[in-house]
């Protein structure tokens, strides 16, 4: 047997191999959606982000026994949501409605996404002209989650400002089902 003293053999230990890996693995997994990242895939994204949204406010409604409201603005490209803070069953869109909310006080929409159909047909069920069907561009919770006035009931659409093929929609009912709908080939699904 010989002795290595003072001299270093040539190439990587194996858990230097391991660390390579791990941060290619890591950087890949990071960059390749961001590849694939399509304005149908932000349009569908952006309608996912509004149901969860919708879903919190509804939440804190009932967790707080308190009227709530979502407002849309399609000029801003945004919507603010508002909680009965002092349960007089009034909103007056105060910031301290909005605070009370405890979550997202006022969401802009991505860059890019707007407020629209651009030409798409209704989601079945949910006929009506506009980008937002809902009375007054705006959505009330009573203080047990259901859309007020009952039986209240709409569709919000989303669609990509470069793209007129990418459109979504996020639909809620009179008894509070709120569903995220993709426009794939024509077809809502």
């Amino acid at each position: 047997m010989r002795a290595h003293r003072g001299r270093r053999q040539a190439g990587f230990s194996l858990i230097e191999a391991l660390v390579i890996l791990v941060l290619v693995g890591t950087l890949t997994a990071y960059a390749l959606p961001r590849l694939r990242d399509t304005e149908s895939t932000r349009v569908r994204r952006a309608a996912q982000q509004l149901v969860r949204d919708l879903e919190t406010v509804r939440s804190r409604v009932l967790a707080t026994r308190s009227a709530g409201r979502v407002v849309f603005t399609p000029g801003l490209r945004s919507y603010t949501a508002y909680l009965d803070d002092d349960r007089d069953g009034l909103i007056g869109q105060t910031a301290g409605e909005t605070d009370s909310l405890r979550s997202f006080r006022t969401r802009t929409l991505e860059s890019g996404i707007q407020f629209g159909r651009t030409g798409a047909p209704d989601v079945p069920g949910f006929a009506g002209p506009g980008a937002i069907t809902l009375p007054g561009a705006r959505l009330d919770f009573n203080t047990r989650g259901i859309p007020a006035p009952l039986g209240t009931s709409g569709a919000i659409y989303l669609s990509s400002a470069s793209d007129p093929n990418a459109v979504a929609a996020v639909t809620v009912t009179g008894a509070a089902g709120i569903r995220a709908w993709v426009l794939l080939g024509g077809v809502w699904q």
